[in-house]
């Protein structure tokens, strides 16, 4: 839960604010432009869901994982090369493919795998942790890539240039990376383990949820 949580705030917050804004402010792209741009979304969530419905009790969950972020992280590789002239269909349609059908893949996954991995009388709480948890992470890391942008390239309108975005894409990247090497080193916990893990996340999650 952790780290879909950091990979989705990542996802969220360091790469599909900021790529509308790149859209918006940098090409100089219609907003109704980019809402057709950002219909495949919806599309690669469903073919996500799909995949893990068919492959979760085939495939180990860790390796549905690894392979959501590893989709994940292959996202900024084809934004952080883009220039004001970059063609759509040559580096933002596989870049927002491959970002979203990680991000996509690992919540499908991690909605059967923490659901499954609890007792029976907490599997609805678990279920629904799921949203506020992804909130509160795409908030968090909204901050910190506004942060890093600013730092690096602010305009004089306090708008964040093509560098600053540049590195809120690398950022976006190193949350795929770290959480990929979580779940790599995850893979080797014993499956009782796994399950009082989940179980003390979801009791910690409900505390933090009740008392927010």
């Amino acid at each position: 839960m952790v780290a879909h949580s950091l990979s989705f705030g990542a996802f969220v917050g360091a790469w599909q604010f900021y790529a509308v804004q790149f859209w918006l402010r940098i090409q100089q792209k219609a907003p109704i432009t980019i809402e057709i741009d950002l219909l495949q979304i919806a599309i690669l969530g469903i073919l996500a869901t799909w995949v893990v419905s068919k492959t979760f009790h085939v495939v180990p969950g860790n390796f549905l994982y690894l392979a959501a972020m590893f989709a994940f992280a292959m996202g900024p590789a084809f934004f952080l090369p883009q220039t004001v002239d970059s063609l759509y269909w040559a580096l933002s349609l596989p870049g927002v493919a491959l970002g979203t059908f990680g991000s996509d893949l690992s919540f499908a996954a991690v909605s059967i795998y923490i659901t499954s991995s609890v007792p029976r009388s907490y599997q609805g709480s678990a279920g629904s942790l799921l949203v506020p948890v992804q909130n509160l992470s795409s908030a968090v890391m909204t901050s910190v890539a506004d942060t890093i942008g600013t730092k690096v390239d602010q305009g004089p309108s306090r708008d964040i240039g093509l560098t600053g975005l540049r590195a809120i894409g690398w950022l976006w990247s190193r949350g795929g990376d770290g959480c990929g090497a979580r779940h790599r080193h995850l893979d080797a916990d014993p499956k009782e383990e796994e399950k009082e893990q989940v179980t003390w996340y979801v009791h910690v999650l409900s505390v933090l949820y009740l008392v927010g």
